[in-house]
């Protein structure tokens, strides 16, 4: 009877253990094999733009380069849209806006005229109640001696001009100008509404005799950008780094390459300091009326699980550390958190951090960074951390090189190789492995080959050359070319 009950219970675990596997998807893209190579354009010598946003949360850009130009080739459209809830108009600026508050905004263009206004010409599709603008500041030694806006309303098909009066006029010649447009007044977030446009072209300062150097307001030069992003993964994009500090590299525990997350100057508060290059599973919504919580995420409903990856961490100053985080929700609210820090190591390193929620939880968001939060100052910058195959206990990797879903696939990587490769067998039941030279002499041989998981071999005392890796397996032979370098 208690053998009964012990296969019952037995059985029974069994089952929820595959129910809940069959509830959890496996983590996405956990060893970043699978890339995005974007590009985005924005206007030239424009540091900043909600592009940078759009790059984070895997949405369509909203500041593009339009050929329906007033003048010239080119004009600047922005599109307010709404991506997961969050509220997103398209701006661009001359400076990074780290906040509502301009008078704490730094740099900008050099000019040193007293302009009386500003005009232009443009087109709208604004939706009511919502508003498109653009602004200008100036100052002088720092401090901000004139602000100025001009705000678009309504529909205008074809170009309209505008025309503006600094009223007050300027007191005194400044020495810098920041200047900005955009398709919702984020001033008034209650009042931003999806599909908004605005198009501007030949935008210039009046009663002087030259413009900004740098101001290009006719749009005619843009610059572009391109990143690396591993798919289903966002990163914090920032004016000095629009990748968030993360990379794709290929100094890989596995496969062909792993993630690369490297501290950058950032900044905080108007003073310069060390922002760790960041990826994660979620996002922090950007009109949050100061009420920021992660979104996203993926779903998960295990209990009690652990989470496993390999990681280097080369920190810029002897006391660094990286992180890696969990954070666990339920019907939207956060439940439950934990991680862990990670020391310095110049070789990938094996990490667990084990968990028990407490509660079921439905979806875990993972944040991966370069540097901690309180590791701000600049010593930080330059921490580097390189992290792959992550992935939690219960779930195996999906989202590799090969398929997984086809049967009788060998995986074997790097190739070319300096010696030590990593050998993987899906859905064949290995008999035994043999590696041949080009003569067809067994230079090596494994018998503890496992099952569906990574099978480490070292060919590094072997001459430069082509080797064959051979595979037995229920009467079948799998061969595989490798080549020694």
């Amino acid at each position: 009877m208690k053998i009964k009950k012990l296969l019952l219970t037995s059985a029974l675990t069994c089952a929820i253990g595959l129910i809940a596997d069959a509830q959890n998807p496996s983590l996405p893209n956990g060893n970043f094999e699978s890339w995005t190579s974007i590009t985005y354009e924005i206007p030239q010598n424009y540091v900043w733009s909600s592009n940078v946003d759009a790059l984070r949360k895997n949405a369509p850009f909203n500041v593009t380069k339009s050929t329906d130009a007033y003048h010239g080739s080119y004009a600047v459209q922005m599109t307010t849209q709404i991506i997961n809830g969050d509220t997103m108009p398209g701006i661009f600026v001359n400076v990074d806006p780290k906040n509502g508050d301009p008078s704490t905004w730094s740099g900008g263009f050099a000019y040193s005229q007293k302009p009386t206004g500003m005009r232009g010409y443009y087109k709208s599709s604004i939706v009511s109640p919502d508003t498109a603008f653009i602004l200008a500041f100036f100052y002088k030694s720092g401090v901000m001696i004139g602000q100025y806006g001009y705000y678009f309303y309504g529909t205008h098909s074809v170009y309209t001009p505008f025309s503006l009066s600094f009223t007050p006029a300027l007191p005194q010649n400044p020495d810098t100008i920041i200047f900005g447009a955009g398709s919702s007044n984020f001033g008034n977030m209650s009042n931003m509404r999806n599909g908004s446009m605005l198009k501007l072209d030949s935008i210039s300062f009046t009663g002087v005799s030259s413009q900004p150097a740098l101001f290009n307001g006719d749009f005619e030069t843009w610059q572009s950008t391109t990143i690396d992003k591993p798919t289903d993964w966002f990163s914090e994009g920032h004016s000095n780094s629009p990748s968030g500090g993360a990379y794709k590299t290929t100094d890989a525990k596995a496969g062909n390459s792993a993630i690369e997350l490297i501290t950058y100057e950032g900044e905080r508060n108007n003073s310069p300091v060390a922002e760790g290059g960041k990826i994660s599973t979620g996002w922090y919504p950007d009109n949050c009326n100061n009420n920021c919580y992660q979104q996203g995420g993926f779903p998960f409903s295990n209990q009690v699980d652990t989470l496993t990856f390999w990681y280097k961490h080369v920190p810029s100053t002897g006391s660094g550390t990286a992180e890696v985080r969990l954070h666990f929700k339920n019907n939207g609210n956060n439940i439950w958190g934990t991680g862990a820090s990670l020391s310095a190591s110049t070789n990938y390193q094996y990490m667990e951090i084990p968990f028990n929620v407490g509660q079921i939880p439905d979806t875990v968001i993972i944040d991966i960074e370069s540097s901690e939060w309180q590791d701000s100052s600049l010593t930080f910058v330059g921490s580097n951390l390189k992290i792959d195959e992550i992935h939690f206990k219960s779930q195996p990797l999906t989202t590799v090189v090969f398929d997984r879903k086809n049967e009788n696939t060998l995986h074997i990587s790097p190739n070319p190789s300096k010696g030590k490769i990593q050998i993987e067998a899906i859905g064949l039941d290995v008999q035994g492995m043999e590696v041949y030279n080009v003569l067809g002499e067994k230079i090596y041989s494994k018998a503890d080959f496992k099952q569906q998981t990574l099978n480490e071999i070292d060919l590094s005392g072997f001459q430069k050359g082509i080797y064959f890796i051979k595979i037995s397996s229920e009467g079948k032979v799998f061969t595989k070319k490798i080549i020694l370098e």
